[in-house]
């Protein structure tokens, strides 16, 4: 029996520790969007984390503050689980996304909105949100969808210190809720592979990549921080957190590799580096580093070229589809475009990183090659409007409901 829209109430789990208001990094960007949209198509959707001392209603995008108990309100990451962790072998910057394993206060939250609102359908967001999802589920019989934004069993390693103790947790975290999940939702065709890999069964497996609110990066105002930085043709921007390790390595190459082949090309070109934790042995005298900032569009308006030299994680990207849906010519390495079907030469240009200064001469050099890939990118990127990306997980849901 299929369930209609306006009578799904979805309790979304994730993490706590990223800003809904105003989103700045990809992962919020993504939950914030998700949460948003699905509420504009008539689901109800209830958003549960452990950090915060209320939960989320949220009915045509708009964001209703509703209590728990006073004894169940405060769920913080303590000190003890910390230390619990850590003895499990997980290093401490990925704490966030594993704390559910043990914050036992976090399981009785989402029971309790599971209960309360009568939810019919738990949505995970992060592979460890699956245990209170799946405590919920072992009470409730409510069904569980699993939002992988990465395979962590093969994106942590890359990406961070890990032991061999903690690799073996991360793994065995991943199978467990994959295999208790109702629905598994891959970003990418090349993490549905990676989760196949494990052993996961491949009917389960559902691929929804992330989207792009395309509204958001037409009215822009490149020029006043163009004047705020003084910048001038050519301009290039990479932004990303760079506590990341991936966003770190990335710009590390800017400085280090890019900047001072086009300096020996006498290019005279400046980096936008947008982005929060800028790293402080990372420098160059052209290189900017901004921080974070709450009007990305206009950052990315700023420049002429956004160049992507990310060469490990997993998951998709949201960088790129910004860059497509602000009409800018992007550079990037395969990695940094994995997960999105576009095509050398049509929508971006795909290169090495000992290729990019070359590339990004071509690009400086070459106004009508600037102009064509960033049109053809920015047509490609209208199929990724999240709009369209929630009616898939609405499918979803009816499959399972």
């Amino acid at each position: 029996m299929k369930v209609d829209v306006g009578d799904m109430k979805i309790c979304i789990v994730s993490r706590g520790d990223l800003s809904l208001f105003f989103p700045t990094q990809g992962a919020s960007v993504k939950l914030y969007n998700t949460v948003k949209h699905l509420s504009l198509l008539g689901v109800r959707v209830f958003f549960v984390t452990a950090e915060n001392d209320q939960y989320f209603e949220v009915k045509n995008r708009i964001f209703k503050r509703k209590k728990y108990p006073y004894w169940l309100a405060k769920s913080p990451v303590t000190k003890r689980m910390k230390k619990i962790l850590s003895w499990f072998g997980i290093p401490p910057e990925i704490f966030p996304l594993y704390h559910p394993l043990i914050n036992f206060k976090l399981w009785l939250k989402v029971l309790y909105v599971a209960i309360k609102e009568r939810v019919n359908l738990i949505q995970a967001e992060f592979t460890c949100f699956g245990i209170p999802a799946i405590f919920t589920k072992l009470l409730t019989s409510i069904p569980v969808c699993l939002v992988e934004h990465n395979v962590e069993t093969f994106q942590i390693p890359e990406t961070t210190s890990i032991s061999k103790r903690g690799r073996r947790i991360v793994k065995a975290i991943e199978k467990f809720v994959c295999n208790f999940s109702d629905r598994i939702i891959a970003i990418t065709k090349e993490d549905k592979k990676r989760l196949e890999i494990l052993g996961i069964c491949n009917k389960k497996i559902k691929i929804i990549p992330h989207g792009i609110d395309l509204g958001f990066f037409k009215k822009t105002n490149g020029k006043k921080v163009r004047k705020k930085f003084k910048l001038k043709f050519p301009t290039l921007i990479f932004h990303g957190v760079y506590s990341y390790k991936a966003n770190y390595d990335a710009v590390k190459i800017i400085a280090k590799k890019i900047l001072p082949k086009l300096e020996k090309e006498m290019i005279k070109t400046r980096v936008l580096a947008v982005g929060d934790f800028p790293p402080k042995d990372v420098k160059h005298s052209n290189l900017i580093f901004t921080g974070v900032v709450n009007n990305l569009p206009d950052y990315i308006d700023a420049a002429d070229i956004a160049i992507v030299p990310i060469q490990a994680g997993g998951g998709m990207r949201m960088k790129i589809l910004e860059y497509f849906a602000s009409k800018k010519p992007v550079i990037s390495t395969r990695k940094g475009v994995e997960g999105i079907p576009v095509k050398n030469g049509e929508e971006i240009i795909l290169a090495d990183i000992e290729e990019f200064p070359k590339k990004i001469v071509k690009l400086i050099k070459s106004r009508k090659l600037r102009k064509e890939i960033a049109e053809n990118a920015f047509r490609f990127v209208q199929d990724y409007d999240w709009k369209k990306i929630c009616k898939k997980y609405v499918e979803i849901y009816r499959q399972i409901l």
